[in-house]
């Protein structure tokens, strides 16, 4: 076998690794699967006075994205939390292992008074076999990473599964407190959660490069 089939080979080789390890893991991440206003793959949570699920309004793709939303401008000023969520089973995440969070998101309105909106990862142990529950958790607020009007790509790169977690559970959040005269929605779209590619691989794809580039020489 010559030189340039070797190359090809290994950067070929490499490749495919490289496209495994960087998988999607979340389920429906781009909510176009479903029926209504159900998404499948994920769980809803709503409020008295607000609205969550899937939403044709406003995707940033595709058909639809995932919307919650409270109003307390036409009804009373109930305090609560409008979240979507997706449980992944056992076996979905490496303990130890760092994953790239990306989504699309938007909000109705930057008149943040009385209420925040969160992104949310737990780190779980699922079969119980360290403890079971919750082994870590990632909770940040999409005010504080500058959220507003227009879509736009929020990035959480380097997350670091927990100790003695076999699995995670993803959520978006809106919250509202018993506050009058307000109201807002919160968009997400095009959700990826995906494994860092191992040094090993990185190390392979750099090989496969100079490879390439010495039988081009």
């Amino acid at each position: 076998m010559n030189t340039t089939k070797i190359s090809s080979l290994v950067a070929i080789s490499v490749f495919g690794i490289a496209s495994a390890a960087s998988a999607n893991i979340i389920t429906n991440g781009d909510f176009e699967a479903g029926t209504g206003i159900d998404a499948d793959g994920w769980s809803e949570l709503s409020g008295p006075v607000g609205f969550v699920g899937r939403s044709d309004s406003m995707p940033f793709s595709g058909t639809y994205a995932a919307y919650m939303s409270f109003d307390h401008i036409n009804n009373s000023a109930a305090g609560a939390a409008y979240f979507m969520e997706q449980n992944q089973p056992v076996g979905s995440i490496t303990a130890g292992e760092s994953y790239d969070l990306s989504f699309q998101a938007k909000v109705d309105s930057t008149s943040f008074v009385g209420m925040d909106t969160f992104v949310q990862i737990l780190w779980l142990d699922q079969d119980g076999s360290d403890g079971g529950g919750v082994r870590g958790e990632l909770l940040t607020s999409l005010i504080g990473l500058g959220i507003n009007e227009s879509y736009q790509e929020f990035s959480l790169d380097g997350l670091v599964a927990a100790a003695g977690a076999d699995s995670f559970l993803l959520r978006f959040q809106i919250s509202a407190g018993a506050v009058p005269d307000i109201a807002n929605g919160l968009y997400v779209d095009d959700i990826s959660l995906s494994q860092v590619p191992a040094p090993a691989s990185a190390a392979l794809f750099g090989l496969g490069g100079l490879l390439v580039n010495r039988r081009r020489r």
